[in-house]
This record gives C-alpha cells, sequence and structure tokens, in this order.
C-alpha cells in the first residue's frame, strides 16, 4: 500500500472521527422529553420518515421542484458510484465489465446532477443570496470526486489526482455541509419519532395517504 492510500485511509478515519464527535457533541445538549399523551408510536413515525416520507408526493418542496429533486438523486447515486469503484481500487479487486459500464452510467448522470445543481446556485440571484462558500466548496469537492473516478476509470494515470482530491474531501467532510451525510440518518429518526409520537406520522388522509 502506497503513501496516496495511506493518506486516503487517514482521512476516512478523520472523517468518520470527526462525524462521531460532532454527534456525540450534539446529543449532550440532551433529549427532549415529551410529556403529552402519545398520539402514536414512534417506531411508525421513524418507518415513515424513512420510506413514504422521503417520496416527492410527501414534500411540497419537492413537489414544487422535481428537476432539482432529480438532480440531487443523480448528484448522490454518482457519489455512491464514486465510492465503489474508490473501494475496488483501494482493495485492487477488479471489476467485471459490465458492471464498470453500469458505475460509469452512474457517474456521468451524476456529474451532470452535480453540475446542473452549481447552475442554478450560480444563476439564480435568490439562491447566490442565500449560498454560501461552504455550499459551492462542498458542491465542487463532491463533484470533483465524481469527475475524476469516472476519468481514472478510463485513464488510469489520473488516479493519482483522485486520491489526492478524495484526501481533501475526506479531510472536509467533518468541516462543512458534506456532514449531512451522516445527520441526515439522526435528524430524520428525531423527525419521524416525534412527530410519530404525535401522531402525525404516518399520516392518514390527503395527499400523503
Amino acid at each position: 500500500m502506497g503513501l496516496l492510500e495511506i493518506a486516503v485511509l487517514a482521512a476516512a478515519l478523520w472523517a468518520v472521527g470527526g462525524l462521531v464527535f460532532l454527534h456525540r457533541k450534539a446529543k449532550g445538549y440532551g433529549q427532549r422529553q415529551l410529556h403529552s399523551k402519545p398520539a402514536g408510536t414512534a417506531s411508525q413515525g421513524i418507518w415513515y420518515a424513512f420510506t413514504k416520507g422521503m417520496s416527492p408526493w410527501a414534500k411540497e418542496s419537492v413537489r414544487e421542484n422535481m428537476a432539482s429533486y432529480g438532480a440531487g438523486m443523480a448528484f448522490h447515486a454518482g457519489v455512491f458510484a464514486a465510492l465503489a469503484l474508490l473501494v475496488a481500487s483501494l482493495l485492487g479487486v477488479g471489476l467485471p465489465y459490465a458492471l464498470l459500464l453500469v458505475l460509469r452510467g452512474v457517474l456521468i448522470v451524476g456529474l451532470l446532477g452535480a453540475l446542473a445543481l452549481l447552475g442554478k446556485r450560480l444563476a439564480l440571484p435568490w439562491m447566490r443570496g442565500l449560498s454560501c462558500p461552504d455550499d459551492y466548496v462542498s458542491n465542487l469537492l463532491s463533484g470533483g470526486f465524481i469527475l475524476l473516478a469516472l476519468l481514472s476509470s478510463f485513464f488510469p494515470a489520473l488516479r493519482t489526482a483522485w486520491l489526492v482530491e478524495t484526501t481533501v474531501l475526506l479531510l472536509y467532510v467533518p468541516l462543512g455541509k458534506i456532514r449531512h451525510c451522516f445527520f441526515f440518518f439522526t435528524t430524520r429518526r428525531h423527525l419521524g419519532a416525534f412527530f410519530g409520537h404525535r401522531g402525525v406520522f404516518p399520516p392518514t388522509g390527503g395527499l400523503h395517504g
């Protein structure tokens, strides 16, 4: 294992450790005590939050912005495809050509999604007003990760650049908004548990039924 591979693994440990630290810090504020009589169950609310509650028809903000939703889904799929290639590369595992073609296709779609979201942020004045440097850094690092994963699958000489970029990305994970990759699950769980307790999740009718 070379220095670049060690750097990637060390950065991954830093990212995981940082996320665990931030999670423990957040939990240090204590847990909200619910004194009201339960109108539902937390477990059903959590289940809904991670299933039907994530569908476009369950969220008005998504239904009204389906193009952005699709771009976001593609972007995230591209990141997961790049991670799959990264793991295979670090382990020295050769992928079947058919699977490699599928991953390349997902990477291309993911890159297009990243560019579409970045373009939207740059083009719309109200999006620019809401954006901070972290938004751009997070997008560029994640998009660069996808791009270099794709290019290195065609041109192995670019693997060095990909591993360097990956190291920077992993070092940034606990520091910027990319940490949502971890906190998404914790916040979604708390959301489901709270509204499940109140009997709001799962909804009984309307657009959500």
